[in-house]
């Protein structure tokens, strides 16, 4: 058995699949993602980000990824380069 995985978590979410249905705001329960003003989600709250997955898994569309600090992709591996 694996323990929890910490650190600062990046959610990338692929508008060009997402239809901005609103399942992975409801799903987050920490607030992490909410809606912009065109109803598609935005992660103000990445901060609180507990890498449950529960959006990426419930996203009927395959748009969301939750990518954990050592991911290739995460962000803070384009800004260290």
């Amino acid at each position: 058995m694996s323990g929890i995985q910490r650190g600062v978590f990046a959610i990338r979410i692929d508008r060009n699949y997402c239809k901005a249905c609103g399942l992975c705001t409801a799903w987050c329960p920490q607030g992490v993602i909410v809606e912009d003003a065109d109803l598609y989600p935005v992660t103000p709250g990445i901060a609180n980000c507990i890498n449950c997955k529960l959006c990426e898994r419930h996203c009927p569309d395959f748009a969301i990824e939750v990518l954990p600090p050592e991911h290739p992709d995460h962000p803070i591996h384009a800004s260290a380069g």
